[in-house]
């Protein structure tokens, strides 16, 4: 069973890697996002995650910076799976096996924490694609947690949606059992563990349930930590975790 599990995962990569080769350069934006959430959804039901959301935003028709917490390298899936957008990934993303490809098509802004001075580049970055309507989300905490806690946010991207004055949209992501109702440490990825690891890790604790709950924008704009600090209560208050 577990075997025919990763077989299934396997065709579906490689289905994606097809269709991101050929027919994505022949089709619009529009067309992309459609593609891009129907196998984000395929790739969750394959690995026996059950996406559910909770509350709702507008559908602007400008660029929104999105700002959640992080925990897996599924929740980039999960995300797109609700509404395809653009990410900012740490540099080593881009290095992954497979998704890792797929980041750097998908337009992924990619942030080297080691170098000195490399928030300011991407933050001009982000302006100038927001500007131009994109919808880009960010995880500030910096790096990944098991979901117990939220970590504090690093705020220096938040100058992004002041300097392109654009809404900011905070939202919470939660991994639970679907069995006991508990939090789910299948999908995390943290420390030195490697990807495969974490993937086998995710299909041995299905079934799971992932919650995106949205929150609304934040007000605060008197500055990057004004903003930061209401983004970051607001995900935290809205994870309602079982112990």
């Amino acid at each position: 069973m577990i075997l025919f599990k990763y077989l299934e995962i396997v065709g579906h990569v490689l289905y994606g890697f097809y269709v991101v080769i050929l027919p994505f350069r022949f089709v619009d934006q529009d067309r992309r996002n459609r593609f891009l959430q129907d196998w984000s959804l395929k790739l969750l039901h394959i690995l026996g995650v059950q996406l559910e959301i909770t509350g709702h935003v507008n559908q602007p028709t400008f660029g929104v910076l999105y700002v959640s917490n992080h925990i897996s390298w599924l929740d980039i899936h999960v995300i797109n799976a609700w509404q395809p957008m653009r990410f900012v990934a740490k540099k080593e993303v881009g290095e992954w096996p497979v998704f890792g490809w797929f980041a750097k098509q998908l337009n992924t802004l990619f942030i080297d924490r080691q170098r000195r001075g490399d928030s300011k580049n991407v933050s001009k970055q982000m302006v100038q694609a927001l500007g131009s309507g994109d919808h880009i989300c960010i995880f500030p905490e910096g790096t990944s947690s098991n979901g117990d806690h939220v970590l504090p946010f690093k705020p220096n991207l938040f100058e992004a949606a002041l300097e392109a004055q654009t809404s900011c949209q905070p939202f919470s992501i939660t991994y639970t059992d679907l069995k006991s109702g508990g939090i789910s440490y299948g999908p995390a990825f943290i420390g030195d563990m490697g990807l495969l690891e974490s993937i086998a890790n995710t299909v041995k604790a299905a079934p799971i349930k992932v919650t995106i709950a949205i929150m609304e924008e934040c007000q605060n704009r008197l500055d990057r930590k004004s903003l930061s600090d209401e983004a970051w209560e607001k995900i935290n208050s809205s994870r309602c975790i079982k112990n």
